[in-house]
């Protein structure tokens, strides 16, 4: 593969990894304009463990694996251009910083969500453990897709 081919395939897969960060923050911002709605709360803990709640789902693993493919995408383009110096590798840089940082996002909602369940009040063992290792998955996508771009940015 050419220089030219590469760097044309590592500008694509950097702008695939801006879109699917951006996919995920409108998730995100979806869960916290729902949660902001909360003005009247069933939950023992009111509104603001509702709020919390509402916020924590973009840690589910269905929600949170929005990320992966940007990740894939970053780590691509990171092999991509290794052996280059081009405004790319600029680019990629800070996407892998900013998808590092919303899999931080998701750690700390995450156990936001999970400390949530414990205040709740009546702890229902299958629905409140359901909703617990929901949150861990998501939880242990974060903490994975930190470690991918803590290395691919010292290849980057």
């Amino acid at each position: 593969m050419s220089e030219h081919d590469r760097l044309r395939w590592a500008k694509a897969l950097v702008f695939t990894g801006w879109m699917f960060a951006l996919a995920f923050v409108g998730q995100l911002i979806i869960q916290v304009r729902r949660a902001a709605a909360v003005s009247d709360s069933r939950f023992e803990d009111g509104k603001w463990g509702q709020r919390a709640e509402l916020v924590s789902f973009v840690t589910l693993p269905q929600n949170a694996i929005i990320v992966v493919p940007g990740v894939i995408a970053s780590l691509a383009a990171a092999w991509l251009v290794r052996p280059l110096v081009e405004p790319v590798v600029v680019h990629l840089r800070w996407l892998i910083r900013i998808l590092a940082g919303l899999a931080y996002v998701i750690i700390a909602l995450g156990l936001i969500g999970i400390v949530a369940v414990f205040f709740q009040g009546n702890f229902d063992s299958v629905g409140d453990v359901g909703s617990i290792l929901g949150r861990l998955g998501g939880v242990a996508i974060g903490f994975a897709i930190v470690r991918l771009c803590t290395e691919a940015e010292h290849d980057a």
